[in-house]
């Protein structure tokens, strides 16, 4: 997370591994494959 550029990393384990699937900025939209209707816009994780 990168509260300065308003950012975040999103990582998936495969294996013993992390993996940087994506990089979200403060207008996009963050969902979740494992939390069923779960979204938020990542800019509001820094308010």
């Amino acid at each position: 997370m990168n509260w300065r550029l308003q950012q975040i990393e999103v990582y998936r384990r495969e294996r013993v591994t992390l993996i940087l699937v994506e990089t979200l900025f403060a207008n996009d939209e963050l969902i979740s494959p494992l939390l069923s209707g779960f979204s938020c816009v990542v800019g509001t994780l820094f308010k």
